[in-house]
């Protein structure tokens, strides 16, 4: 019995490691208001809008605002 919980603890431990190491669909970072780059339609460009780099594409709820 000892054995099957040391198992499944490590299973656990594994499994829980590789779906945090997984990309997410909010790791890619989209940039706008640089070089004529406007974000998708539905998104808006949030700033700091820094020089060489431009602002940040971010997909708000109705209730949100950017912070910048």
């Amino acid at each position: 019995m000892k054995f099957s919980n040391a198992l499944l603890f490590v299973f656990t431990l594994q499994t829980t490691a590789l779906t945090l190491a997984m990309p997410t669909q909010d790791s890619t970072v989209l940039h706008c208001a640089i070089d004529g780059k406007t974000c998708p339609q539905g998104w808006t460009c949030c700033g700091p809008i820094l020089e060489g780099v431009g602002g940040t594409c971010r997909l708000l709820r109705k209730d949100e605002v950017c912070a910048l």
